[in-house]
C-alpha cells in the first residue's frame, strides 16, 4: 500500500520541481555575443564571386543551381 500512496507524492515534488526550473530558466535573459575567432567581413576575391544568372528557367550562381526549383524571373540574365 506504501507504494500506491508514495507514488502521487513523488509526481507532486516532480511537478513543482519542474515549475521551478522552468520559471528560473525562463527569467534568464538571453545574451548574444559575438564569437572572436571569426571575423566580421568576410573578403571575397573578386575573381571568385560569381553573379546570380539563369541557364532557362532555372537560376544558377557559381555552376550550382539556386531557387529551390523556383522559375526564374524574366529580368535575371541568361547565360
Amino acid at each position: 500500500m506504501s507504494v500506491i500512496t508514495s507514488a502521487p507524492r513523488w509526481s507532486v515534488v516532480l511537478v513543482g520541481a519542474a515549475l521551478v526550473v522552468g520559471g528560473v530558466v525562463a527569467g534568464v535573459p538571453a545574451a548574444a555575443v559575438q564569437d572572436p575567432g571569426v571575423p566580421s567581413v568576410s573578403v571575397v576575391p573578386r575573381e571568385l564571386s560569381c553573379h546570380l544568372t539563369r541557364v532557362g528557367t532555372q537560376l544558377v550562381r557559381c555552376d550550382n543551381l539556386t531557387g529551390l526549383g523556383n522559375p526564374a524571373a524574366p529580368w535575371v540574365p541568361e547565360s
